[in-house]
C-alpha cells in the first residue's frame, strides 16, 4: 500500500509543476533580432496600419526597438524596460519613470499601482500625469491573425490629468501577453478621446 501511494505522489509531481509554470509568468529573455509584426488602429491616425517591431539592443537594463511602418518604410525608435514598460515611445513621449504595466512574475490575481508622468522629448516639459492600477486577470484563449494563443490578460485602468488644466479622463484597456511570444499578441485601450488597438500578424524570435 505504501509503495502504491508513493508511486501516485511521484506521478502527481509533474502535473503540479506544469500547473505552477502556467500560473507564474516570468520576465521574458529578449534577444537582439526578435521581431513582431502588428496591425494597429488609432483614432488619431485614421485607417489600419502595419508595422514591424524589431529589437536592436537588449540587456539587463533596457530594450531598444526600431519600428518600421510597412506602408512607407519609415522607422521609429523607442526604448523600454526589460519588462516591456515604455520609457520613450515611438512618438518621442517620455514616460517617467516608465509606463508601469508589467511587473513580472505575473500571477493571476496580482494587483499593483501605476503612476507616471508623460513628458515631451528634448524640452522634457510635462504633458500629463497618470495614476491607476493593473490587475492580472488570468488566462484566456485569444485569436489573432498570427494564430490562436493562450494568453494571460493584464487589465489597466488609469486616470490621466493633462498639464494644460483640461479635464482629467479615464483610460482603460488590456494586454494579452503570451510567454512563448515574449510579448503581447493583442492590446486595446479606450478613453473618451481615443481608441488604440494592436494585434499580432507574425513574429520571429532569435533562439541563439
Amino acid at each position: 500500500m505504501t509503495s502504491t501511494i508513493l508511486v501516485l505522489l511521484l506521478l502527481a509531481i509533474p502535473a503540479l509543476s506544469a500547473g505552477q509554470t502556467e500560473a507564474r509568468v516570468v520576465k521574458p529573455e529578449i534577444r537582439v533580432g526578435d521581431s513582431w509584426t502588428y496591425r494597429s488602429v488609432n483614432m488619431l491616425a485614421p485607417g489600419t496600419h502595419e508595422h514591424e517591431t524589431r529589437v536592436s539592443f537588449a540587456d539587463a537594463k533596457a530594450i531598444l526597438v526600431v519600428a518600421t511602418r510597412k506602408s512607407d518604410g519609415k522607422e521609429f525608435d523607442s526604448s523600454w524596460t526589460p519588462e516591456w514598460n515604455t520609457v520613450t515611445s515611438h512618438t518621442g513621449v517620455i514616460f517617467r519613470p516608465h509606463s508601469g504595466v508589467f511587473q513580472f512574475p505575473l500571477r493571476r490575481g496580482d494587483k499593483y499601482d501605476v503612476k507616471y508622468e508623460a513628458l515631451r522629448s528634448r524640452v522634457e516639459t510635462t504633458m500629463s500625469s497618470a495614476t491607476g492600477a493593473v490587475t492580472v486577470v488570468g488566462w484566456e484563449s485569444v485569436d489573432v491573425p498570427a494564430g490562436k494563443f493562450r494568453a494571460i490578460k493584464v487589465e489597466v485602468e488609469r486616470m490621466v490629468q493633462p498639464s494644460d488644466g483640461s479635464r482629467a479622463y479615464q483610460l482603460q484597456g488590456a494586454f494579452w501577453y503570451v510567454p512563448e511570444v515574449r510579448r503581447w499578441v493583442k492590446f486595446r485601450f479606450e478613453s473618451p478621446q481615443i481608441t488604440n488597438s494592436e494585434e499580432l500578424l507574425a513574429y520571429k524570435l532569435n533562439e541563439n
